[in-house]
């Protein structure tokens, strides 16, 4: 009698043991995230630390056969924000994607993008020599990535995930 309950005993842990395994779901360590900027950033009003809103664009399918929806929020962040300036000198913006959030766990994410206004050296140099009283009030352009901008985003190291996952928040 002693043996079976044991028996019983073991194959119960085996089983829990299989389902904790079957709980868990692993994003290796450089899988592709498509996503998409869900706010506009322009350098006149942004500042370096400020951050904004990115979303999943497309499925992503894990080595596992588990497949992310798109539509899960992430956070990005402003790395470099330079409004424009006198003598035509332009805007420019450095960001970076932090975090992918599944549920209520994080799925760290690296990607930079960095947008610098068009530089027109030969015409600024003549504005100033002809123009040289009134060349401080000629400013360059302000740089803005638009709403609905795609960036490629990877995951920054391996991540487990609690099984069921969470299905992504409705539409904004």
């Amino acid at each position: 009698m002693k043996f079976n309950h044991l028996a019983a005993l073991a194959a119960a842990m085996s089983l829990v043991a299989g389902q904790a395994l079957a709980a868990e779901i692993k994003v290796p360590e450089g899988t592709e995230f498509p996503m998409r900027l869900e706010d506009a950033i322009s350098s006149k009003t942004a500042n370096t630390g400020d951050r904004f809103t990115v979303s999943l664009d497309d499925n992503v399918k894990l080595p596992d056969g588990t497949v992310l929806k798109a539509g899960y929020r992430g956070v990005g962040e402003i790395v470099e924000a330079r409004k424009n300036g006198m003598l035509g000198k332009t805007g420019k913006l450095n960001v970076r994607l932090l975090y992918l959030k599944v549920g209520d766990e994080r799925i760290r994410l690296r990607a930079n993008r960095g947008v610098q206004g068009e530089h027109r050296t030969g015409a600024q140099v003549v504005s100033v020599v002809l123009l040289w009283p009134v060349a401080g009030f000629i400013k360059g352009k302000n740089i803005t990535i638009n709403k609905g901008t795609m960036l490629t985003a990877f995951s920054d190291n391996d991540t487990v995930l609690t099984a069921p996952i969470t299905p992504p928040p409705a539409e904004m």
